[in-house]
């Protein structure tokens, strides 16, 4: 149920002002870099403040102020914004690389195994996708951890090496196709290819 406050638009958001700094450094503009990444980490902190689950290791999505208790990869997206205090990312990159949760033969799973709500079949309830691999994948490499990185890039490039297709999502411990998964699907491919590039010059 809406409205939810969500750790991925609240990651891409710290992205957002990280990335103005950036524009503001190129154009001289010194005060505009100071005051777009002074927001990046003050968004960063207020996540940490309201978001972070120190006992689970996780981040939640909360709506109206309550923590949605649901293991999804949403609960892993702050790496991505590689701000995160050392053992902040440590735990979460544990939560990840855990075989009874996120790390299955082909992760990550959009619903953790170990979750109740997991359905291996169903879109966004448990299936891997390749566009939510890539942040995961891009947050290990500005959290510092191009290694893991780079087994997430391979062993998505595996599970999508399995079929003679590029489909919308795949089963996680499996890499079997879902019924509902649409074939021929533009992102997947696009994010295959990227991934390829990157693993042939590594």
């Amino acid at each position: 149920g809406m409205p939810v406050e969500a750790t991925d638009l609240n990651s891409y958001l710290v992205m957002q002002c990280d990335a103005l700094a950036r524009m503001a450094e190129v154009l001289g503009l010194h005060e505009d870099v100071t005051k777009w990444s002074a927001r990046a980490e003050g968004f960063t902190q207020r996540m940490i403040e309201s978001m972070w689950d120190p006992e689970a290791g996780l981040f939640w999505s909360t709506r109206a102020g309550e923590p949605i208790k649901i293991k999804t990869p949403f609960s892993l997206f702050p790496l991505f914004t590689g701000r995160l205090p050392r053992d902040i990312a440590a735990r979460l990159v544990a939560a990840l690389t855990d075989e009874s949760s996120f790390w299955t033969r082909y992760p990550v799973p959009t619903v953790a195994i170990d979750d109740p709500h997991y359905d291996p079949l169903e879109m966004w309830r448990g299936p891997t996708w390749l566009n939510s691999n890539y942040i995961i994948m891009e947050g290990l490499e500005r959290s510092g951890y191009p290694e893991l990185a780079a087994e997430l890039r391979r062993r998505s490039l595996a599970m999508v090496q399995t079929t003679s297709d590029i489909y919308e999502y795949y089963h996680p411990e499996t890499a079997e196709i879902p019924p509902k998964a649409a074939p021929i699907f533009g992102w997947s491919a696009a994010v295959y290819i990227e991934m390829a590039i990157r693993e042939s010059a590594a």
